[in-house]
């Protein structure tokens, strides 16, 4: 690390090999971005965030102005249970490994008084491992939150069963969905599972529940399957987001070579490859300022490695965001609305909303117009996936923070606490991942 370096922000992180909390610095060096930390008994550190330093300075440089404080949390993790029917090598749950108590109906309730539009995302391993789903559901629902199943598929391929779920009062599904062939399956999954995952797909459909496919990338193995992923699910009204998930260094992925995991920034090289820049790295960052612009506005937190963009669905394929709304062109009133926000005005929201009615009214009309401005209200009132326009559809390329990547700066304002029954209520799930990792280690080394 004796390079010519230039330090883009000081940080703080955790060693990857005894997870102490240490000092971190995000450099630009050798034309890249990296997280450089030491520790003082296993050394030096170093990740790859970035091949594109100005892509990741100009974020930096809108973020953390906006996001100078932590923001109340709205989005929470609930691990259900540890138990699953897949046994994936890349598990990042760690599933099957530890007897863990299952998470509580009744705390869940407690945890749910008095609160209204939080996303509650049920997970496990496999939150349908647990018979008592659909009663866990409808307390969302009846309580005025957002039910999120976040599965394998497995148990909703049944469609008596999915439908039961449905009339509990679950309101999206958020399905572990890695491409399209059975090898991609078999090698991070441990089975063949396409099949099932089309009798999901057929399943959400019929029954028109909002859902979001999740496909986690692994280097080397599926990152062809991210462009037919994408062109499957804007075939698809009720598929209302795709997350692409590159492979961290978590759970049983840890047996992987840090090399073998994908920040959020590569992903993107992948897609824009595969779409011959119909997608491109330059829209992206113009969309990911006005996505930033939004949190900010409405005080939302989100972490800052997640990135975003949308297209919309036409007759035979997608129309990129850039396409429909001048990006290039609104990116000095985007500095303009963040100098409002610096300041604390109260003109800042009105200024951000009014030149996005205007763009959006000279570029392809009123419905557009009412199409963007209809993501306000999941925006306000919790990001309720069924409250989403059906004409488009939001990307995200993500990551789930592990002991190389935590950055306690973007931790502050993660964009979801995570609840346990080992580790209790946390405000950020970055953090919570962590500590599971050193309860793992930890119960590893009782093992020994």
């Amino acid at each position: 690390m004796q390079e010519d370096k230039t330090v883009i922000r000081k940080t703080q992180s955790v060693c990857p090999a005894c997870l102490a909390k240490i000092e971190a610095l995000i450099v630009e060096r050798e034309n890249n971005v990296y997280m450089d930390k030491r520790c003082g008994a296993h050394g030096a550190f170093s990740l790859l965030l970035s091949r594109h330093p100005q892509y990741y300075k100009g974020l930096n440089d809108f973020y953390f102005p906006l996001m100078r404080k932590s923001l109340s949390q709205h989005d929470y993790i609930v691990h259900l249970t540890n138990r699953c029917e897949l046994d994936c090598p890349i598990c990042l749950a760690d599933a099957n490994l530890r007897e863990t108590e299952d998470y509580p109906l009744e705390n869940l309730k407690e945890f749910l008084k008095d609160k209204r539009g939080y996303k509650i995302d049920l997970m496990g391993a496999e939150p349908a491992m647990r018979d008592d789903l659909p009663k866990i559901i409808k307390s969302i629902k009846d309580s005025g939150n957002i039910a999120a199943l976040h599965t394998n598929g497995i148990r909703i391929a049944d469609y008596g069963y999915l439908k039961n779920l449905k009339k509990a009062g679950l309101h999206e599904v958020h399905l572990q969905f890695d491409g399209f062939d059975d090898y991609v399956y078999e090698k991070i999954r441990g089975k063949k599972l396409l099949d099932i995952k089309q009798k999901v797909l057929n399943n959400l459909e019929r029954l028109d529940i909002a859902t979001d496919l999740v496909a986690t990338i692994v280097r080397d193995l599926n990152e062809k399957e991210m462009a037919r992923i994408l062109h499957f699910g804007v075939k698809c009204r009720f598929v209302k987001e795709i997350f692409f998930l590159g492979c961290r260094f978590l759970g049983k992925a840890k047996e992987l070579p840090i090399e073998g995991c994908i920040m959020p920034d590569e992903l993107i090289d992948i897609l824009e490859k595969d779409t011959h820049g119909k997608i491109s790295r330059q829209n992206v960052f113009n969309f990911q300022k006005l996505y930033f612009a939004l949190l900010a506005a409405f005080s939302i937190r989100k972490c800052f490695y997640i990135q975003h963009f949308m297209v919309a669905r036409n007759k035979n394929d997608y129309t990129p965001i850039d396409e429909i709304l001048d990006l290039e062109g609104i990116q000095t009133k985007l500095e303009k609305f963040k100098k409002l926000k610096l300041k604390n005005s109260k003109l800042a929201l009105p200024y951000l909303l009014s030149f996005l009615a205007l763009r959006s009214i000279n570029s392809k009309g009123l419905f557009w117009l009412r199409e963007f401005l209809s993501y306000g209200l999941p925006f306000m009132r919790g990001f309720n996936l069924s409250r989403l326009p059906g004409r488009s559809i939001l990307l995200g390329f993500i990551s789930a923070c592990d002991a190389y990547s935590l950055d306690y700066e973007i931790a502050k304002n993660c964009g979801k606490g995570a609840i346990s029954a080992e580790l209790g209520i946390q405000d950020t799930g970055a953090i919570d991942n962590v500590l599971r990792d050193r309860l793992m280690a930890g119960e590893r080394e009782n093992q020994r």
